[in-house]
């Protein structure tokens, strides 16, 4: 299968959200950052995506968003403390 990304604004939701979608231009996946209440969310909207494409539709995400409207800065990446 082949996949794109792709950012786009959404005036209703009031954001900018990178869109990762397969070769018909479906949504499969979407990192939002809603200018509203500065808040960064992540939804897939379809079942076994495969991480790398998952992964790089963050990482795009952290690149194209930068900052909300107001200037804030994006979240930083949570540290994970994982103990086995």
């Amino acid at each position: 299968m082949e996949y794109r990304f792709q950012v786009a604004s959404d005036v209703i939701r009031d954001g900018l959200g990178v869109e990762l979608t397969d070769s018909n231009g479906d949504v499969l996946a979407e990192v939002f950052r809603c200018d509203a209440d500065n808040s960064l969310k992540i939804s897939m909207f379809a079942e076994n995506l495969p991480f790398a494409m998952v992964e790089k539709l963050v990482l795009i995400a952290r690149d194209e968003l930068v900052a909300f409207e107001d200037g804030t800065p994006l979240p930083m990446p949570a540290q994970l403390n994982c103990s086995a």
